[in-house]
């Protein structure tokens, strides 16, 4: 199947009842079209009904659950923030998958797939680090022309391991 992808900033509107309306077109293209629709940063759409503060949070989740479960083809949305989705919309995912961090054997994968090198042992100190760090670090060396400098690369990456909070909630996504 093709992909229809729809972030939430596709999808929410200024006016009561445009999110909503938005949300329905989504599906019913996906529907119309025969494509595997995909929700990026669905927990902008399905937030905790139980923390909503207007009525329009309530009505934007209840019109994504009522699709969900009618929604004949397959569809996926994606989150970083899982604590933060309604828990009924749990039911509606036939699968729930999660990604951890890099294991050190994706580690040493990830620097030969986007740098071309060895991985140093010092790297597996790194313990949160993710392909889109790779994929930064990556896209900062070549600006910077320090593609062929691997002690630069390893040093960036452990920048970008430092900004993060480290936490054990795993990176990833559900699917249905």
């Amino acid at each position: 199947m093709e992909v229809l992808v729809k972030r939430a900033s596709d999808l929410l509107g200024a006016h009561v009842g445009q999110s909503e309306q938005q949300i329905a077109a989504a599906f019913q293209e996906a529907q119309d079209k025969e494509q595997f629709l995909i929700f990026d940063e669905a927990d902008s759409l399905l937030g905790d009904r139980r923390h909503a503060h207007q009525s329009w949070e309530v009505s934007q989740v209840n019109e994504m659950l009522t699709w969900m479960e009618s929604h004949q083809l397959p569809f996926a949305c994606t989150t970083n923030l899982m604590d933060r989705i309604d828990q009924a919309s749990l039911r509606r995912f036939t699968f729930k998958v999660g990604f951890n961090h890099l294991t050190n054997a994706q580690i040493c994968f990830a620097c030969r797939y986007f740098f071309n090198i060895d991985a140093p042992a010092s790297i597996k100190d790194l313990t949160n680090l993710t392909p889109g760090d790779f994929m930064v670090v990556q896209k900062k060396a070549k600006i910077l022309r320090l593609l062929d400098r691997p002690k630069e690369l390893i040093k960036m990456l452990e920048v970008e391991c430092s900004v993060k909070e480290n936490t054990s909630t795993p990176i990833g996504f559900l699917a249905a």
